[in-house]
């Protein structure tokens, strides 16, 4: 195992410059949209609550807004509390290099983490106050310490303390890993129950106690809504969208307020949307923001049963938005797109190959591949039947990316015949 040293150091200290200069220059020194949400979740802990418990909403899970809460306990501006982002993917991209050089040379390991650090999108986002930095940082933490576990003998208890920690707080962060963790723990349940080993045993333990670190937040949710395994209180809204039956709609997300008229947004027309909706969602401003909740989860289950077929269709363009930001309902395609769909039309066709040689050479695949592709899968399959978007799949990057360029590295051999 390589450790770090100021040498690998130096060499990754460019991306750091290259973030804050980022930061500085294109972020604005306030707040607005979900950097507004996340601010008021930071004040809200430190006066000892997360959500008003008269009308709760838990918009997002409370990883991110409790980290930011110490910036806003020392009143930082908020291009200070952005400027966080550029040492969180510095933090990852070190892990994702300590990660591959346990399978590759210190060379090609730096050219792997410079592709995780200048992945486009990463540096797209990383201007704004949102969750996506913190993410990446922690399922590298955790992808370096789970691969550390089950490759060596030593310091077992330290690597599963850090898994846990890192998955666990990830959890808290980006709340759609919970389902991940827990169609994991079946799996590997399953597969204890029919051959023991200690990997399984390990990797059992660590997926049972990281959800048990979110604990504490199902608890409070449940204290104040009475709703038990109440994760957040949007995604009926979201399986509502993604069940639309019109024609023109493809079950992305679209704000209540531009179904109420309150703004228009960028779509080139709200008319539709408004004589789709908006009888429906006006309906439901009468009521808590746990019982739309669950009102929207009943509308979306009537779509799905009514039409089936378009929420077939929309669950495609689900993921052709969660890889290349398209299509989206009425809104002009943007030559921003190409932003995502050119790398990630490389990244789907490596993901694609990757599977296909692992699959095909399965008996010589690590444990701890094995699992981290599965991880992968579960998560991006989620993402598509939930929302699927391309921002949504940046968390995912470090597990593709690992999994592309091991696989490749190990099983795929390129020469010039003369």
């Amino acid at each position: 195992m390589r450790s770090l040293n100021l040498k690998h150091i130096r060499y990754l200290f460019p991306l750091l410059v290259l973030y804050i200069v980022l930061i500085f220059v294109f972020s604005k020194d306030s707040f607005f949209a979900d950097e507004d949400r996340h601010l008021n979740y930071a004040q809200n802990i430190l006066q000892g609550f997360y959500t008003d418990a008269d009308n709760p909403s838990f918009r997002n899970g409370p990883g991110y807004p409790l980290v930011i809460s110490i910036f806003v306990l020392l009143k930082t501006s908020p291009l200070v509390i952005k400027s966080a982002n550029a040492f969180f993917l510095l933090g990852a991209v070190i892990f994702f290099f300590k990660t591959l050089s346990l399978y590759l040379s210190e060379k090609k390991a730096l050219i792997g983490a410079y592709l995780l650090g200048l992945y486009p999108p990463i540096l797209k986002w990383i201007i704004y106050m949102h969750s996506e930095a913190l993410a990446l940082l922690l399922i590298c933490g955790f992808l370096y310490f789970f691969i550390l576990l089950n490759q060596s003998a030593e310091n077992q208890k330290r690597n599963i303390v850090y898994s846990i920690l890192f998955l666990g707080f990830l959890t808290l962060t980006k709340v759609i890993f919970s389902y991940a963790l827990i169609v994991m723990f079946l799996f590997y349940l399953v597969a204890f129950a029919l051959k023991r080993s200690r990997k399984i045993k390990n990797a059992l333990l660590v997926l049972g106690v990281s959800f048990l670190f979110c604990v504490p937040y199902l608890g409070h949710t449940y204290a104040v809504t009475g709703k038990k395994f109440l994760w957040g209180t949007q995604g009926g809204e979201i399986l509502y969208w993604r069940t639309t039956p019109f024609e023109g709609e493809y079950g992305d997300w679209i704000s209540s307020d531009v179904v109420l008229g309150k703004e228009k947004g960028e779509y080139h027309t709200t008319d539709a949307v408004r004589k789709h909706h908006e009888d429906f969602v006006k309906s439901l401003q009468v009521h808590s923001f746990v019982e739309q909740n669950e009102l929207y989860k009943k509308k979306a289950v009537e779509n799905i049963k009514a039409h089936p077929k378009k929420y077939m269709q929309n669950t495609v363009a689900s993921a052709f938005r969660l890889f290349f930001n398209y299509p989206y309902s009425y809104t002009n395609q943007k030559p921003t797109s190409f932003f995502y769909i050119l790398p990630n039309m490389f990244m789907v066709v490596l993901i694609l190959t990757a599977l296909f040689l692992g699959l095909r050479n399965l008996n010589f695949i690590s444990f701890e591949m094995r699992f981290i592709a599965l991880l992968a899968c579960i998560f991006i399959g989620g993402l598509i039947l939930l929302d699927g978007r391309v921002r949504h799949l940046i968390p995912a990057i470090p597990l593709f990316l690992f999994m592309i360029t091991v696989i490749h590295y190990k099983f795929v051999a390129i020469s010039i015949k003369k």
